[in-house]
């Protein structure tokens, strides 16, 4: 015996064919120009942190031993003029310069106020400073203290970091863009071809 169950039916019907998912290779280009901002920002962070000096030490002590180049010497209030001269560890006079502006630095324990800077990078060595001044005032010696000595590296941070955000930003733009130019119906129907 046979059944008949009549004309064979259309097939099933297909889902709609999705276009493939654009690869977001953009994206993963922002997200790495992110985090290699933030790793070279970093870096120069690093160095602003290790650029920060010690506390001074009172040049009533004696000899102070300079671990970086140049010297700073300060004073525990402001001082009119330079009272202090400056010889390295073999005598020779280490050439001193008053700040054009007044400077101060504070720190943990005290503010110093800035007498003058070295003239010259001298390399790490003990120095020995004199300071001729009839006050009170205690004075101190260390490292060179100069704007550039931290503004160099802050502003180098900020600026890789700035920098390396705006490409991210114009990746993720332009997938955006592409992602849409990509999605959006074509305005005109195809040319037929003949």
């Amino acid at each position: 015996m046979s059944s008949y169950s009549g004309p064979p039916g259309p097939p099933p019907a297909q889902p709609p064919q999705q276009p493939p998912r654009p690869k977001r290779t953009l994206i993963r280009l922002a997200i790495v120009s992110f985090v290699l901002g933030l790793a070279v920002s970093s870096i120069f962070i690093w160095r602003l942190v290790q650029n920060i000096p010690g506390e001074p030490a009172a040049i009533a002590d004696g000899p102070v031993r300079l671990q970086r180049d140049g010297l700073t010497v300060f004073a525990s209030s402001p001082v009119p003029t330079n009272f202090c001269t400056a010889k390295d560890e073999h005598g020779a006079d280490i050439p001193l310069q008053a700040p054009k502006r007044s400077e101060k630095w504070p720190a943990a324990t005290h503010t110093y106020y800035v007498v003058a800077h070295s003239t010259a990078k001298i390399p790490p060595q003990t120095v020995t400073v004199t300071c001729t001044d009839a006050t009170q005032r205690t004075y101190y010696v260390g490292q060179r203290h100069t704007m550039g000595t931290y503004l160099t590296p802050a502003l180098t941070a900020v600026g890789t970091f700035a920098l390396f955000f705006i490409i991210g930003i114009a990746l993720i733009i332009a997938d955006t863009m592409k992602r849409k130019r990509t999605t959006q119906p074509h305005p005109y129907p195809p040319r037929p071809t003949t």
